[in-house]
């Protein structure tokens, strides 16, 4: 497929030839078509990657407000000061996908996407915010002049807990951009797009219960207004530029459960909760169609491959076991990514991860750092991340 750069899968594999194309490609001979940016790996921390990409009702902190903006403003359950703050930060690579994207392209393991999602998370009282980025980064195998892809989203979120409703709401923002820069030392960017959407999500966590319900929705992005060095967008270096990039609207139901000795929603007084527990987790997500998208494969061939005609629907679940209480996290998942791309079926992903306990300091009260490991395949792609961050 094409479209998962936009912190998701870029363009990976492309390093092909004009007939590794569908039948169905057409050349670009106008700029009445758009890239898409759709989301259909599994992306966030450790955690939700590990599980399978499940995480909008289960993880919180800065790292969920990347699937839920209400996650900032559920306070873990040891969390029992007036103030407090979370971070993560992740590393992955698909360099060992042929086909990163789905898109019925396979190429050899030479090319290859990065990826780094970071944020930062604030709670004062009831309220929280927290701001996130992801960027992806991938050459474009086989367009002339050479090009490398990169995309930003950056996600800005305010967050409330009804104390009343055990419900934690939030809304915000997020920006998405796209740039296209030839490889060459110095070289001016071709051309970059930037849009904007809404974000809207809920969690409902029963007090002195074990399980957890989240929803969210982002809207759809659409974006226009192509900036450009100094060349004619209908004759940029050989390329005929798009009009706009497509972000499309996404919808994200997940339920998690907690088996433990203790109630999951259950405020305790000790500063970590070593306790053994498996948490289960399964999210459904919904991704929209896209009216007029093609994939950035395709486009580095100066050909249109349509992208999202049809709607999208991914199940995912996975299981997280704290086998050695305040010490080492294992974790497992698996779910399903949709075909995009006409006469390209979806495919099953596997995943597997683990969280390990590193230090113990003081930093505004004692803290524990962790570092976790995640490794997501399935036929055609490979991606293996490295996390650190706070451990919970």
């Amino acid at each position: 497929m094409v479209r998962r750069y936009p912190v998701v899968g870029l363009a990976l594999g492309l390093g092909l030839a004009w007939h590794a194309l569908p039948a169905a490609a057409d050349p670009i001979t106008s700029r009445d078509y758009a890239i898409e940016l759709y989301e259909g790996i599994a992306i966030g921390d450790a955690a939700q990657t590990g599980m399978g990409g499940a995480g909008a009702a289960s993880v919180s902190g800065s790292a969920g407000a990347l699937a839920n903006p209400a996650a900032p403003a559920i306070r873990r359950t040891t969390d029992n000061d007036g103030w407090s703050w979370d971070y993560h930060f992740d590393v992955r690579t698909g360099k060992y996908s042929s086909d990163y994207d789905n898109n019925g392209v396979t190429v050899d393991d030479t090319s290859g996407a990065s990826l780094v999602t970071a944020g930062l998370a604030l709670r004062f009282g009831k309220w929280a915010g927290a701001v996130t980025f992801t960027a992806q980064t991938a050459p474009v195998a086989g367009s002339s002049p050479a090009l490398d892809a990169a995309t930003v989203r950056g996600k800005l979120v305010l967050a409330r807990f009804i104390e009343r409703a055990d419900l934690a709401i939030g809304v915000g923002i997020q920006t998405v951009r796209f740039d296209l820069t030839p490889t060459m030392d110095g070289a001016p960017s071709l051309f970059a797009i930037t849009g904007a959407g809404g974000l809207a999500g809920a969690t409902w966590l029963p007090r002195d219960e074990s399980f957890r319900v989240g929803l969210a929705f982002e809207s759809a992005i659409i974006g226009g207004n192509v900036e450009t060095a100094a060349c004619d967008p209908t004759s940029c270096q050989g390329y005929i530029l798009p009009a706009t990039i497509e972000s499309p609207s996404r919808t994200i139901a997940g339920i998690a459960y907690r088996l433990a000795d203790t109630a999951w929603n259950h405020q305790v007084p000790t500063k970590f909760r070593d306790e053994q527990s498996l948490t289960i987790a399964a999210d459904l997500v919904v991704t929209s169609t896209s009216t007029n998208g093609n994939g950035l494969e395709a486009f580095g061939m100066q050909q249109l491959q349509p992208s999202g005609r049809n709607l999208s629907v991914s199940v995912r679940g996975g299981a997280e076991w704290e086998l050695a209480p305040g010490r080492l996290r294992l974790r497992g998942g698996s779910y399903w990514e949709p075909g995009r791309f006409e006469g390209v079926s979806g495919r099953i992903h596997g995943t597997l991860g683990f969280e390990l306990r590193a230090l113990e300091f003081e930093l505004w009260g004692l803290r524990r750092g962790k570092l976790g490991a995640t490794i997501d395949v399935a036929s055609r792609y490979r991606n293996l991340g490295l996390s650190i961050g706070f451990w919970h």
